[in-house]
């Protein structure tokens, strides 16, 4: 099944759980903040050039001085068809900057940074976080309590992926960057990286989402505490087939309950998506013999995007509810697959997820990158196993947390 879809609609930010360290450094804001041991090579201080998440500029409202005093100015502006950036000049300074994402129509999702050949600059939005924890290719450099730094521990001519986590309350907020270093800081290398950073993205043709929720075991049979007040057909002295498989990273093919494929596409508005539910089997538990089979309705299945189009990024929401086809749809009884996520997408491959679902059966969750027509890269964003069948009826657990970014 293939529905098309291009209208624009509101983004919903999720926020989701982050786990804080402890650390001694200062941030641009002149608050403490701790620097990770110096086996992960990290070193980090003060960043000058700042993202103002209120009007999404370097040297905005808020940040028009920095902490040190040094004026932000922007030397010129490359506005390309995949990507934006900026070069930026302070003290004598100058930096290329990404700024795709700092027109964000969402404050909340305008991190950003700016590099020279010998640092990236990193600032993010002030969520109200106690404390933020700053990770580079998956090692964590620093936590602070401000909401910007410098981190000195890059090379020149590479690629830097960082995620900054920020917990408020028993909640938090996830951001993840892709900074590309300039092999030297003259006005011709800068130039040349944003060229490169435009490249980049414009290899970019599509980006595929997809989410599957499928049983591992070969048979699965209702636990009888659920079984009782599920109000299903077939619980005690049956079971179910599953899908005898792991973790797949294939685009299609391998068997599940319940699934939903979105396709954004980077050169026109409309996108797709695809809800499917496999075969529900049941099966007698002593006899083996086959009883009956159904699949769940996809009604409930959707993928959306929520931004209009403009070829750089897209914010995409997606949600699942499957309800086990020979169990009440609706009610207190109800027993199914439940999913939601929202993401921001960019043109890059940089992306944000977050969402919850229903701890059971296992989920996995992908992120496909498309130049032309051939899939050049997969990233996997969520992967868990069940934590128990009693996970299907809403009341027996709580809800899991989907949270990742990166790059694809």
């Amino acid at each position: 099944m293939q529905w098309s879809r291009s209208v624009p609609r509101v983004l919903a930010v999720t926020a989701i759980p982050a786990v804080l360290m402890v650390s001694s450094l200062t941030s641009a804001s002149g608050q403490e903040a701790t620097g990770a041991s110096e086996a992960t090579g990290a070193s980090v201080g003060k960043a000058v050039f700042v993202l103002d998440s209120d009007s999404g500029r370097f040297g905005g409202t808020r940040q028009a001085l920095t902490s040190s005093s040094t004026r932000v100015s922007t030397v010129s502006s490359y506005v390309g068809q995949a990507s934006d950036s900026q070069i930026l000049s302070a003290g004598g300074q100058k930096v290329i900057a990404d700024t795709t994402l700092a027109s964000s129509p969402v404050a909340a999702e305008r991190a950003a940074w700016a590099a020279s050949s010998r640092f990236v600059d990193l600032s993010w939005p002030d969520l109200g976080a106690g404390r933020y924890t700053v990770y580079r290719d998956g090692v964590r450099i620093a936590d602070t309590t401000g909401h910007s730094l410098r981190d000195t521990g890059v090379t020149a001519g590479g690629e830097v992926d960082y995620k900054i986590t920020g917990e408020v309350g028993e909640l938090g907020h996830t951001w993840g960057l892709t900074a590309t270093v300039p092999r030297s800081d003259d006005a011709a290398a800068l130039a040349k990286t944003a060229s490169q950073i435009e490249a980049k993205a414009k290899k970019y043709t599509k980006t595929t989402v997809v989410w599957r929720s499928f049983i591992r075991q070969k048979w699965a049979t209702v636990p009888t505490k659920l079984g009782s007040v599920s109000g299903c057909k077939y619980t005690k002295g049956y079971k179910y087939k599953g899908d005898n498989r792991g973790f797949s990273s294939k685009v299609t093919g391998p068997s599940f309950r319940a699934g939903l494929r979105g396709v954004v596409y980077w050169t026109k508005s409309a996108y797709d998506l695809f809800p499917e539910t496999g075969w529900t089997q049941v099966y007698n538990a002593k006899t083996g013999k086959f009883v009956a089979k159904r699949k769940a309705s996809t009604k409930k299945i959707d993928f959306t995007t929520k931004t209009r189009f403009d070829g750089k990024t897209r914010a995409v929401h997606g949600q699942i509810e499957a309800t086990d086809p020979f169990c009440p749809k609706t009610g207190a009884k109800r027993a199914g697959i439940g999913v939601y996520y929202d993401a921001r997408l960019a043109r890059n491959g940089d992306f944000y997820v977050s969402g919850k679902y229903r701890q059971a059966p296992d989920s996995e969750m992908y992120l496909y990158g498309y130049t032309s027509a051939t899939k050049h890269s997969t990233k996997a964003v969520h992967q868990s196993r069940m934590k128990s069948l009693l996970c299907l009826s809403q009341p027996m657990c709580e809800l899991g947390t989907i949270g990742n970014n990166g790059g694809y």
